[in-house]
């Protein structure tokens, strides 16, 4: 699992580590900062699976679903498998073996129609639930829960197009969607965004990585790993948030 904040992550030759197709997106962008941040996401992306791989970042194949859910060239379900989420200036990635992961990180703000998409995509108790909260808490309560369902249907590869109000996310750790067993977990991170995680099946081990910055180089270190098994556990210990030296 990894958190980073682009404010202090850079790549340092993006033209030879990103894929053509990956180069043209990025200058579908409206802004100069938008673009510079699908940039660096991209790389470090790829910079975290070339970890888990025998590959280069640069020789990274990706290919995606009909849906739009990336995966890797050559990964069979048993491999790796892998999912981002970018928002504002942070990027969450979350990487599995032999399991079907999904994330997203939302930044709160106070924009949303939150009561509007909760009575079309949410539950009855969850937008019951969003209604009774007031003021600046109603924006972090509604994207909570939208992170989790986002999460899941990242997972499942359904996207956001497959969001309903059939799935309730309130209070459960796990959830049986579509016949599989997923487990639901909200990741913590920064007071101004919001964020979670799913992995398919049962209860897991999540393994801890750490990236530090040594003289402009990045080195990736396992730091151990933890058992996961319901929204109550204390996922900061999982999170692992990247800063550069001051």
């Amino acid at each position: 699992m990894y958190f980073v904040d682009l404010r202090h992550y850079r790549c340092d030759n993006p033209v030879t580590i990103l894929s053509p197709d990956e180069r043209e997106r990025a200058g579908w962008y409206h802004s100069t900062n938008a673009s510079l941040q699908y940039i660096h996401a991209r790389c470090l992306l790829r910079e975290v699976l070339s970890l888990y791989l025998d590959h280069n970042p640069s020789d990274i194949i990706f290919e995606y679903s009909t849906k739009g859910k990336p995966h890797i060239r050559g990964e069979s379900l048993d491999g790796v498998q892998f999912n981002i989420s970018h928002s504002g200036d942070a990027v969450a990635i979350v990487v599995s073996r032999g399991r079907k992961v999904g994330i997203d990180v939302e930044k709160i703000r106070d924009d949303i129609p939150d009561l509007e998409l909760a009575k079309r995509f949410f539950s009855y108790a969850e937008a019951a639930a969003i209604s009774h909260v007031h003021g600046p808490k109603r924006a972090e309560f509604f994207l909570k829960i939208w992170t989790r369902k986002e999460a899941l249907l990242k997972a499942t590869g359904e996207g956001i197009g497959g969001l309903d109000n059939s799935i309730d996310l309130i209070n459960k750790c796990s959830i049986s969607h579509n016949g599989i067993l997923w487990q639901v977990h909200d990741f913590a991170v920064p007071s101004e965004y919001t964020s979670a995680f799913v992995v398919e099946g049962g209860e897991c081990f999540i393994k801890k990585r750490e990236v530090s910055f040594l003289g402009g180089l990045k080195v990736f270190y396992s730091v151990g790993r933890d058992f996961i098994n319901d929204l109550s556990h204390d996922s900061s210990k999982h999170t692992r948030i990247l800063h550069s030296p001051q």
